[in-house]
């Protein structure tokens, strides 16, 4: 037995379901767009994201200066955190490969998931120690600020 829709209802819900799609399309078009500019007209910073991301608490709170005195004082650190990425991505292919093996191997993901442990721990206490430093470089009262500095 089939339903049978009035009319002015099916023609509602015709519209209904029209909006909806055009609302997902609209932004799942903008989260690609949204993509693309931030690949190709990213900032001009290339730094490695985990510098970027120790920095981004200090930006609103030192001057421009100050930033570009820690920033330079990290740039030497940008090589070996390369390395250490790269390091990362081998070790996550690998755990990729444990986890779909047929049977996986729970020690081997754990030793796997460890060693990425270690090695995030590494590259954050690398970038955060330089960066303290970098600020213990600055005049006392550069870093005044960050004592009255909301979290």
């Amino acid at each position: 037995m089939a339903f049978k829709i009035e009319p002015k209802t099916r023609r509602a819900l015709l519209w209904g379901l029209l909006v909806v799609s055009l609302a997902v399309n609209a932004f799942f078009v903008g989260a690609t767009v949204t993509d693309l500019v931030r690949f190709r007209h990213g900032s001009e910073d290339k730094s490695p994201r985990v510098i970027r991301t120790e920095l981004r608490w200090l930006k609103d709170r030192l001057s421009p200066d100050s930033i570009e005195s820690i920033e330079r004082q990290l740039d030497s650190l940008k090589p070996d955190i390369l390395v250490r990425l790269d390091r990362l991505k081998a070790l996550r292919r690998e755990l990729n490969n444990l986890v779909a093996a047929p049977t996986p191997d729970k020690a081997a993901i754990d030793a796997n998931l460890r060693n990425i442990r270690i090695e995030v721990g590494a590259m954050q206490e690398q970038v955060q120690s330089r960066t303290f430093e970098a600020l213990l470089n600055l005049p006392p009262e550069q870093r005044a600020v960050l004592a009255g500095a909301p979290d």
